[in-house]
């Protein structure tokens, strides 16, 4: 494959300003819209004209320069898959602003073709009449000769963070250089990672309970039908690039690409396909799914149509939450995202590259109670039970004394009468009935164990009880959330050998916030930069 990326004359490049206040004064912020929908055009590159130098725009489209770079080029170059390449100059960019800039979507006619399981079709005009099947089938065979074989170096923006409500939630971010030697060795022994830096970008909500860890055990943060085959999950970078089916095409990734190589064709059904562009590179576009109750596959893969390289893979699998949503024919109010991977190559010199990995899952948060018992305390002498809550209930005196229920050791304990004690609303005493020569042994037991809160198996309900919020006592609500993990190619150093020292390299099964893991040292003038997003991805600042 010999082929650099193009230079393209732009016409009708519309800029708008938005005041920009709060922001650093040493970029220039973009924004790309779709000039068709007005929709932002997200992970498109955007590139200093004759350099390896660039970013990618965010998912609202936003993006931003170093105000530095107008002395290195004076043009940017932006490319997406579907667009127009824009040919920008430095000077129509304003720096007091959000600069608009629209995008128009590709001249190419969009010839499609239905492929259905009795005959493939395929489509009209394409040279050789390829079906889906033979193209993908090309497309894996050339994958040792479009992608480097030789070990090479990604230096690029990382950031992990959390959605809710769209906005952004515990954003954290760095720089990284990832460090491959090359696609004939497998990725998940032999990739390695250094650290520029990393850090929680606190001008961002900070949610810490949804920032914990995954818990399998007490099930407080999960991700729902996911099933790790390493007995320790991996670190944020490992997770990640684990999901480069690309990359790890000879090797078991997730399902259901599986073994990328062996599997991806016969696991799938090709639904249509039709030309689109990247740049004036015509470009296949291959509609895929798979149906395997309760699960659906959907998803693109973009293949050049000259060299057969894959450009990019769209892959997201749902699960169905309708009963009586059809086997095969799912709709998206029938479905909940399980998880979404989008990979994009570049290419640069002789061989296509990592321009940008995304790794979007859900994950389920069972929070903490807003509503709870305080304090436990049992008087010595009468034996009854003192409850504190952390807030007055609104509607204990509707509540009967069959609604407190209070468990010690597996049994419960019969309650006599349940008492408010103060004027607040939030103690209250319960006594027990005493006649039963086991429950008068249980209840000195419990009083003996009290001081030892290990030992003590105690349980408390109370049916019913609310708050002033319409928190019922000791209610854990659920909640799902979306994961986002991201990498973005600013830099691709081909054609070397170059690793840092072994002692500096990220440990990939300890997270990248720990103090264990290293910096490398790095140069402020070798100009690389945190693509930091807007603050709200739904709405532009005023």
């Amino acid at each position: 494959m010999k082929r650099v990326l193009r230079n393209f004359l732009v016409v009708g490049v519309l800029l708008f300003g938005l005041t920009l206040f709060g922001q650093d004064n040493d970029f220039f912020f973009g924004k790309l819209i779709d000039a068709n929908t007005g929709e932002p055009v997200v992970f498109a590159t955007i590139r200093l004209k004759d350099k390896a130098l660039g970013v990618i725009s965010n998912n609202d489209g936003g993006f931003k320069i170093p105000l530095d770079f107008q002395y290195k080029a004076d043009t940017l170059l932006i490319s997406s898959m579907g667009y127009e390449t824009k040919q920008l100059d430095f000077g129509v960019l304003r720096k007091s602003a959000i600069n608009k800039i629209f995008m128009k979507p590709s001249v190419f006619e969009l010839t499609e073709t239905v492929v259905t399981a009795k005959k493939r079709k395929t489509l009209a005009g394409v040279k050789g009449s390829l079906t889906a099947e033979q193209i993908i089938k090309y497309a894996i065979e050339r994958i040792p000769d479009n992608y480097d074989n030789d070990p090479f170096e990604l230096v690029g923006y990382y950031r992990d963070y959390q959605s809710k409500d769209k906005e952004y939630t515990n954003l954290n971010e760095g720089l990284i250089k990832v460090i491959d030697k090359g696609f004939n060795v497998k990725d998940h022994t032999s990739l390695q990672f250094g650290l520029y830096g990393y850090e929680a970008n606190l001008d961002f909500e900070v949610d810490s309970f949804a920032a914990k860890p995954y818990d399998y055990q007490s099930n407080d943060k999960y991700i729902p039908d996911a099933v790790f085959r390493q007995r320790k999950i991996p670190n944020e970078l490992t997770l990640l690039f684990n999901h480069d089916a690309i990359r790890n095409n000879n090797e078991r990734t997730y399902s259901y690409i599986n073994t990328f190589v062996k599997d991806f064709i016969n696991e799938h059904d090709f639904v249509t396909y039709f030309l689109t562009n990247y740049g004036d590179q015509k470009v296949y576009k291959i509609k895929f799914k798979k149906n395997h109750t309760p699960f659906q596959v959907r998803g693109d893969i973009y293949i050049d149509t000259d060299t057969y390289a894959i450009r990019k893979l769209e892959y997201a699998v749902y699960r169905q939450v309708l009963e009586e949503a059809s086997s095969t024919n799912y709709s998206e109010s029938d479905m909940d995202l399980l998880y979404e991977i989008l990979v994009e190559y570049q290419d640069y010199e002789d061989h296509m590259y990592l321009n940008y990995i995304s790794f979007h899952n859900q994950f389920k948060l069972v929070r903490p109670p807003k509503f709870f018992i305080e304090d436990v305390i049992i008087d010595k002498d009468s034996r009854n039970m003192i409850l504190t809550l952390n807030r007055p209930s609104v509607n204990w005196l509707k509540l009967k004394t069959r609604d407190f229920r209070v468990y010690y050791q597996g049994s419960r304990l019969k309650v006599k009468k349940v008492v408010r004690v103060g004027d607040l609303g939030d103690t209250y005493e319960i006594s027990f009935l005493k006649k039963s020569k086991p429950q008068r042994k249980r209840l000195r037991l419990l009083i003996s164990e009290e001081k030892d809160r290990q030992k003590t198996t105690l349980a408390i309900a109370v049916k019913k009880m609310m708050d002033a919020d319409g928190n019922l006592l000791a209610e854990r609500k659920s909640e799902l959330l979306d994961q986002f993990r991201e990498f973005f190619t600013q830099k691709i150093i081909s054609g070397r050998n170059k690793e840092v020292a072994n002692t500096s390299y990220v440990d990939k099964t300890v997270s990248l916030g720990q103090q264990e893991q290293s910096n490398i040292k790095v140069e402020m003038d070798e100009g690389f930069w945190m693509n930091t997003p807007l603050k709200d991805m739904t709405k532009e600042n005023q």
